[in-house]
């Protein structure tokens, strides 16, 4: 399945073109070039999997240059088109909690692992925000079962030092 599609289709050649704009813009540093041919594929792209596809680019785009919450409005757009997109929806619980949305990065990082539940990057993201929120409990829960899923042995044992950190003190 290709990167941008949405129930398999492909993404449009106009909008491909103007994605690849953008990156070539991109590769010279031309920022208002690359903003611009972004929002010509956002603006012009003629079905879901296009839409899906530009969205996802200039929210990436939009990551790069520091505009959080145009790329958190990209990236909600994205998971309204693709709600089973686990990328879209980790990607805008960084960039939520980021802006400092608590809450919404929670619920977010919560669709994420539901979408793709052998992914330990949601856990992760989700056991740190519970963590840093004071949600110690929550945080070892995520720690926990993180230790079923195919982890790197680095971040196993990364994991398994934050579960003994949270570990209940007397």
């Amino acid at each position: 399945m290709c990167l941008g599609c949405a129930h398999g289709a492909a993404p449009a050649a106009t909008t491909r073109a103007d994605v690849q704009r953008a990156e070539a813009a991109l590769a010279v540093k031309d920022y208002d070039a690359a903003a611009a041919a972004y929002d010509r594929a956002v603006a012009g792209a003629p079905d879901a999997a296009s839409r899906r596809l530009a969205l996802t680019e200039r929210a990436d785009f939009r990551l790069l240059t520091g505009d959080l919450a145009t790329a958190a409005a990209d990236l909600a757009a994205v998971t309204e088109l693709a709600p089973d997109d686990a990328r879209a929806w980790h990607d805008l619980g960084i960039v939520r909690a980021n802006l400092g949305d608590r809450p919404g990065a929670a619920a977010a990082l919560t669709r994420a692992k539901a979408a793709a539940p052998d992914d330990p990057r949601p856990r992760l993201a989700l056991a740190a925000l519970r963590w840093a929120d004071g949600d110690r409990a929550g945080a070892r829960v995520e720690y926990q079962a993180l230790l079923d899923l195919d982890l790197p042995d680095p971040v196993r044992a990364k994991v398994t030092w934050a579960i003994d950190q949270l570990q209940p003190r007397e």
